[in-house]
């Protein structure tokens, strides 16, 4: 039986439409509503009555409401992400690479392994191995924005990313075909903007996406800010593949699936 207490707090979490909650929450709520006791001991309460989900994330659980009729999850993919910036105010994690282009909605399939991009100094939280990937890129904010809740790189910081790292994008057909519907529209200056702090080869391929998209305005624009003086690759360094002689980029992994763009 529920007691008073615990059915305003469940009452709060569900009028605040809680997704994850962790124990600085669950002491929040009761405060506001009035209760007394240990949150922890709150939690293992709701999580044995069925009320918040395991989560792999320590200290934090899935909050079931009684909506779904039932202690069943969401089925957020999500989930773990979401919990890690409930746990730690300030996590610098973003959704990025094949996470950003599903939420953007370009890519067409779900990753088999949500991919986050941290600064080289960010650690990455052991509850995330194994079903999800970290990439060590750092993209500014202007290229984050946020989506149910969830930051992530936006169009430009996505077409940077994988200028900047082209393997982190691991789903080369997919890439392929979500660049291959022409043009890729991008804020250009805000694209310049964003490789300001970047390595000659990652405008290089910045720009060589762009142009395989059908962009080629953008791609133009990219490469007379920044007029090429060697050559920069995408895929392994190898023969074959194809060169453009615009942005000078060799590109040995991403060609096949493209099905435009200039070069010979």
């Amino acid at each position: 039986m529920i007691t008073r207490p615990v059915a305003d707090i469940i009452e709060q979490l569900e009028l605040d439409g809680d997704t994850i909650v962790t124990v600085d929450r669950l002491a929040s709520v009761m405060d506001e509503v009035g209760a007394t006791g240990s949150p922890r001991m709150l939690a293992y309460e709701l999580q044995r009555d069925g009320w918040l989900g395991t989560l792999r994330s320590r200290g934090a659980w899935e909050f079931l409401p009684g909506s779904r009729a039932g202690s069943y999850s969401s089925g957020d993919r999500f989930l773990e992400f979401r919990a890690q910036h409930a746990l730690r105010t300030g996590w610098p994690g973003v959704l990025a690479m094949e996470s950003s282009a599903s939420l953007l909605g370009l890519a067409q399939r779900i990753p088999d392994r949500e991919v986050i991009a941290l600064p080289d100094d960010a650690a990455f939280p052991k509850a995330m191995n194994g079903q999800w990937r970290c990439v060590r890129i750092e993209i500014p904010n202007e290229g984050v924005t946020v989506i149910n809740d969830l930051p992530t790189w936006d169009r430009e910081g996505l077409l940077v990313g994988i200028g900047i790292r082209p393997s982190g994008y691991k789903d080369t057909p997919g890439l392929g075909q979500w660049l291959s519907d022409p043009p890729f529209d991008v804020d250009t200056d805000k694209v310049l903007r964003l490789l300001a702090s970047g390595s000659a080869a990652a405008r290089q391929r910045t720009a060589y996406l762009l142009q395989a998209s059908g962009n080629r305005e953008a791609a133009q624009k990219i490469v007379d800010a920044n007029p090429p003086t060697e050559t920069a690759w995408i895929g392994p360094r190898s023969q074959g593949g194809r060169y453009d002689p615009v942005t000078r980029v060799s590109d040995t992994r991403l060609h096949p699936y493209l099905s435009v763009g200039g070069g010979s």
